[in-house]
């Protein structure tokens, strides 16, 4: 059985806000410079030559491959292992639902420039600690005596709080890169492998929820399937706007003043996510979307 129309959609717009997040959106002339052998200019003054578009969408289908073939590949894997461990499919999704919400506290963060975690790395050390602690422990308490969503939310909001402390690294991007690109669209395909491994924390969050959901899946198919989906949201609006790069120096000279809404609705999104995981709203809210339209997946 495929996974539900409302996990499809949910992984295209995860892949959707990845694209259009402050970290990728800025350096896409950048990639296609590096893909193409062209440069900023010749791609900005040539985008409406046929010979530049054809070299653009080749190299730029190839790109997408590459990071489309990780990606799907990880999805295939966490399910399968989801499927090898699923008489604990309770424990994993609710596990899941508790990171989803942390990455969802992380992603709000950053677009506050990571304020709440400067205010707690400036509290006293035993303060710090003991505020982690408690919360961690309120979590814990909450899980085990008949409020599991609220002792869910305490837990990743005590992660997060453990994470800024002890983990300030978070807040650093990583990133893979290569000196030079290999020739052809073989190299293409490689520069997309490479992104896919490499770029964290700014795909990361979204992804590893989506890896997250993939785990409690019952089968390989369904993590294929979610991930296909975010590699398409991620991938489409790559393809579309090396098409019409013109229309795309336009459009970002306008949007980037979004950034920072588009990291908030980000956020909400792995909240909102998380909390329906923790709570199984999500497998409730599905099946009544499949009773009252039919429509179960692809």
């Amino acid at each position: 059985m495929a996974p539900d129309s409302v996990s499809i959609g949910l992984a295209f717009l995860a892949g959707v806000l990845s694209f259009v997040s402050p970290c990728v959106l800025p350096l896409f002339p950048s990639y296609l410079s590096y893909l193409t052998g062209l440069t900023y200019e010749d791609i900005k003054e040539g985008g409406d030559q046929k010979g530049v578009r054809t070299l653009i969408l080749l190299n730029s289908v190839f790109f997408i491959l590459g990071f489309s073939f990780v990606f799907v590949a990880l999805g295939a894997s966490v399910s399968y292992l989801g499927n090898l461990l699923f008489s604990y499919q309770d424990g994993i999704r609710i596990a899941g639902g508790i990171l989803i919400t942390m990455f969802g506290l992380y992603i709000g963060d950053r677009a506050l420039e990571f304020r709440m975690q400067s205010m707690l790395m400036s509290l006293p050390v035993t303060l710090g600690a003991g505020t982690a602690g408690l919360t961690l422990a309120a979590g814990v308490y909450g899980s085990k005596f008949g409020m599991p969503t609220l002792g869910g939310v305490l837990l990743a909001i005590g992660l997060y709080v453990t994470a800024a402390l002890y983990f300030p690294a978070m807040s650093q991007e990583k990133r893979i890169s290569m000196n030079s690109k290999p020739a052809g669209w073989a190299g293409s395909f490689l520069v997309g492998v490479t992104f896919a491994a490499g770029w964290t924390p700014c795909v990361g969050p979204i992804l590893g929820s989506i890896l997250l959901y993939a785990g409690t899946k019952e089968n390989a198919t369904q993590g294929v399937v979610l991930l296909a989906s975010y590699s398409l949201g991620l991938g489409l609006p790559f393809l579309l706007s090396g098409l019409g790069v013109g229309y795309f120096f336009r459009f970002y000279q306008s949007f980037r003043r979004h950034f920072r809404a588009v990291e908030l609705g980000s956020s909400v999104m792995l909240l909102t996510v998380g909390l329906l995981l923790i709570s199984n709203y999500l497998s409730v809210i599905s099946a009544y979307l499949i009773f009252w339209t039919g429509y179960t997946g692809v």
